[in-house]
C-alpha cells in the first residue's frame, strides 16, 4: 500500500493550503512579542540622550554666565553687578563665586540641574578667568 502525501501549497503571505480551508503560519503575534522585548531598551535610550542633552545646554548655560561676567570684571565692574550679570546668563538658582587676585578676576558659575537628574548629577559649573583692565 503506497500512501500519497502531497505537501500543501504555501502562499506569499505565509499562509497555506490545508484541506477547504486556509492555515496561518505559527509566526502569527511575533512582531509584537519581539517588540514587547525591545520598548524598555528603547525608551531607556531615548532618556539617556534627553539626559545628556540637558546637563549639556545647562553646562553651556553656566559657560556663557561664566564668561560674561569675567569680562564685566575684567572692566572693573562692581561685585553685584558681576554677579547680576551672571545670574541674568544662568537662570535662578545659580551661585555665582568671585575672586579678583593681582591683575585677574576668576568667576565661577554653578548651576542646578532639573530634578529628573539630581539622583545622578545635582548640578554642574563653569569657571572663567579674565585679566582686569586698566
Amino acid at each position: 500500500m503506497r500512501w500519497d502525501w502531497a505537501e500543501p501549497e504555501m502562499h506569499g503571505d505565509g499562509t497555506r493550503e490545508e484541506g477547504a480551508r486556509t492555515v496561518r503560519g505559527r509566526d502569527e503575534g511575533a512582531a509584537a512579542a519581539e517588540f514587547a522585548m525591545v520598548m524598555p531598551a528603547l525608551v531607556l535610550v531615548i532618556g539617556l540622550v534627553v539626559g545628556a542633552g540637558a546637563v549639556g545646554a545647562v553646562q553651556l548655560r553656566a559657560h556663557d554666565a561664566a564668561r560674561g561676567a569675567a569680562r564685566e570684571a575684567a572692566r572693573g565692574e562692581q561685585s553685584a553687578q558681576i554677579v547680576e550679570e551672571a545670574e541674568k546668563r544662568a537662570g535662578a538658582g545659580a551661585r555665582v563665586r568671585v575672586a579678583q587676585e593681582g591683575g585677574y578676576a576668576e568667576v565661577t558659575v554653578e548651576v542646578p540641574l532639573p530634578r529628573a537628574l539630581a539622583p545622578w548629577l545635582e548640578s554642574v559649573s563653569a569657571q572663567a578667568t579674565a585679566r582686569r583692565e586698566g
